[in-house]
């Protein structure tokens, strides 16, 4: 009887030991990111054992790695219908909730499970930290304070803990910590490659392709069979060296899970080959073998930028609305925004959808360098169509996202809004305003103060207030004593313009014709052969009493008229 009580026991300790196993199985699976092999196990697990909440947890977190949440809901509906209490369920139940953007209710299965587990089951609380580090609705600081608590566990020697807390200091943007966390991981076990990878992209997302590289290499020698990182070098090379992005597309086939999708990375290094007809053609056929209603969105976006590349805007427009038709919000990039903004500039009468799709890319892209080359593009594109308000709209934006933009950038933004002027009155004045700007910040340059009188005069055509006055008359005083340097040549013509100004100036708003022949001697004393200043004089000197009003002087077409967009202006300041 004892001997049949013993085989009994030892029995049940052998399907624990193999339960275990399996179990273990499972979680290295998930670790790889092997979801598909994890989903595998963990369905096996639960459908022995329905009531095992361990497996069951991590059944529906394999499904939200395979971005099922809808079966993931369902598994984790399904278990807590058998062990309503499960503080383990509860927290991967809030997980599916951070998915659904319902925050509150996952706060308060994550507070149930902590409360129910007292705060000492350590899966509950990294069940609860995973959740919120990796979903876009979740609190990264709210899961790190229970990550945390992990790391007080007597005995405590797991580094995936470690890596959790890393990543949800990276979704906070905090590298800092990121990196000291992936680094107390690697202490806890050196060749673990995750911690090494994830470390690699900290520093990428700071291009710091000295450490980012190396990380990922170092990754990939800890443990060769780790896809992620291998695919961050494929993805480093891709556009870099094509055979060693193949190289590394093997390995990181031969190391993740079989999928007839797969194909679609082989098609993908078709494209950046430049060989485009062979990739659409590709891409077609993996469609048609995989299924349209199952194969995932992004190949035709590979499709769209294929044609693109290809100058066959028609397709690429249609496969890229294909794409944003069935991709899921979280898989649209800023990038996806910009090929469709792109498509747009070449299509003729479309740029007004073009530079819609160039704001939504630059709104959602955190990355500034990103953010300047949308711009650039909006701004070639306003200048390519001569279109001077979109040019100056568009600079204005670039201008705003420029942390210390310098003497330049004013400049040019100012005499933007003068070209956009000529087109719209009330822009004249947004330039005025750029060029008080400019006057402000570098008092001693003559360009702000020209430009200034160049807005006024064309706000105040008939002269009439003087606005300009003030701006030219500093403008002059600055700008005389260059002529006797080598910035001459850049300060001749502003010079004359302002002085004809004042020749119009004096002749039809003061009626001062004498103070409108010493201008025009100003204007003949730096340029005598200046013959609009020499025609001036000759009617004012030849004509009528100058002193009556009764003058038959020519209104000076270059001192009483201004185009404000016209050239006039010298050359642009150099950079200060």
């Amino acid at each position: 009887m004892k001997r049949s009580l013993s085989l009994a026991f030892v029995a049940v300790v052998f399907v624990q030991q193999l339960f275990a196993q399996s179990v273990d199985e499972g979680k290295k699976f998930m670790y790889y990111e092997r979801f598909k092999s994890a989903k595998d196990v963990f369905e096996k697990l639960v459908a022995a054992n329905p009531k095992n909440e361990e497996s069951a947890y991590w059944l529906g977190q394999a499904f939200i790695g395979l971005e099922d949440v809808a079966k993931a809901k369902q598994t984790y509906q399904t278990a807590l219908a058998a062990n309503a209490t499960s503080p383990l369920l509860m927290a991967g139940m809030g997980h599916v909730e951070l998915l659904e953007n319902k925050a509150t209710d996952a706060r308060n299965h994550f507070d149930m499970a902590i409360n129910n587990s007292k705060s000492k089951d350590n899966d509950v609380l990294h069940a609860v930290g995973r959740a919120n580090a990796y979903t876009k609705a979740g609190d990264a600081n709210y899961g790190i304070t229970h990550l945390q608590k992990i790391l007080t566990t007597k005995k405590f020697n797991d580094p995936s803990v470690y890596v959790t807390i890393g990543d949800a200091y990276r979704k906070l943007v905090d590298g800092g910590n990121a990196v000291l966390a992936f680094k107390n991981a690697l202490l806890l076990n050196p060749k673990y490659a995750a911690a090494k990878h994830k470390e690699g992209l900290i520093y990428e997302s700071q291009k710091n392709k000295d450490y980012y590289l190396p990380a990922y290499e170092e990754a990939v020698t800890m443990d060769p069979a780790y896809g992620p990182a291998l695919y961050s070098l494929y993805f480093y090379w891709y556009f870099r060296d094509v055979a060693k992005a193949e190289d590394y597309l093997h390995k990181y086939i031969a190391a993740i899970d079989s999928d007839p999708q797969n194909d679609y990375y082989t098609i993908d290094l078709k494209y950046a080959a430049g060989k485009y007809s062979e990739a659409i053609s590709l891409a077609d056929a993996l469609i048609a073998k995989v299924g349209a209603n199952v194969i995932k969105p992004r190949i035709y976006r590979l499709k769209a930028y294929s044609y693109f590349k290809s100058g066959d805007l028609a397709n690429a427009k249609a496969n890229v609305d294909e794409f944003f038709k069935k991709a899921k919000p979280e898989d649209i990039v800023p990038k996806d925004y910009e090929l469709l903004g792109d498509i747009f500039a070449g299509t003729a009468g479309s740029e007004a959808q073009a530079y819609g799709n160039y704001e939504k890319a630059m709104d959602a892209d955190t990355v500034q360098d990103n953010k300047a080359s949308y711009l650039d593009k909006a701004v070639a594109l306003a200048r390519k169509k001569k279109d001077t308000v979109a040019t100056a709209v568009w600079m204005k934006k670039q201008f705003e996202t420029k942390k210390s933009p310098n003497n330049v950038d004013i400049y040019n933004l100012g005499r933007a809004y003068m070209n956009a002027g000529a087109i719209e009155f009330k822009y004249f004045y947004t330039a005025d305003s750029i060029f008080k700007l400019y006057t402000d910040k570098y008092p001693d340059q003559y360009f702000g103060y020209y430009w200034r009188g160049r807005a006024n005069w064309s706000i105040d055509t008939s002269m009439t207030n003087g606005l300009a006055n003030p701006h030219f008359e500093k403008f002059i005083e600055l700008a005389l004593p260059t002529l006797k340097t080598k910035d001459s040549v850049n300060s001749v013509i502003p010079i004359k313009t302002a002085y004809k100004y004042f020749i119009g100036y004096n002749i039809f708003t003061k009626k001062d014709y004498k103070v409108a022949i010493e201008f025009c001697d100003k204007v003949l004393a730096i340029d005598p052969a200046d013959k609009e200043a020499a025609e001036y004089k000759r009617q004012l000197t030849g004509g009528k009493s100058q002193t009556t009003g009764s003058t038959t002087t020519t209104k000076p077409g270059g001192a009483t008229s201004n185009s404000g967009a016209a050239s006039g202006g010298g050359s642009a300041p150099k950079t200060k």
